[in-house]
């Protein structure tokens, strides 16, 4: 798979997982902070994902792996920094207000400076 395909397919992974494959309970977790497993369980769709995607590129298993676990262990912590950054400050968390749309913002940067470092290691 060329460099670029694998980029553009890390990208979608990331849409799809973020946003197509998003259940009730990784919502009901955002929401309350309380209940980490479905957040990992979203992380772990996201490595999933991706590591299908790093594995039809031809990506060294060793390297597929590690990158798997890389993106599953960032996702999980972005995602929990802010999930606990809206709870310690609710005006992150009001969907009417700019902050919530500039921490939601910082959240998508980081998760696509994340897939743009996996697709330069595999590269």
């Amino acid at each position: 798979m060329s460099s670029i395909y694998l980029l553009l397919s890390l990208l979608v992974c990331h849409y799809l997982a973020d946003y197509c494959l998003t259940f009730p309970s990784l919502i009901r977790a955002k929401a309350d902070g309380r209940r980490l497993l479905p957040i990992l369980q979203h992380a772990c769709v996201h490595g999933s994902l991706m590591g299908v995607c790093l594995f039809i590129s031809g990506v060294e298993m060793g390297d597929a792996l590690w990158l798997v676990g890389f993106e599953v262990a960032t996702h999980f912590v972005i995602d929990v920094s802010k999930t606990l950054a809206s709870l310690h400050f609710p005006i992150l968390a009001d969907r009417g207000r700019k902050p919530y749309w500039m921490a939601y913002g910082l959240d998508q940067l980081l998760h696509q400076v994340v897939v743009v470092m996996m697709w330069m290691w595999a590269g």
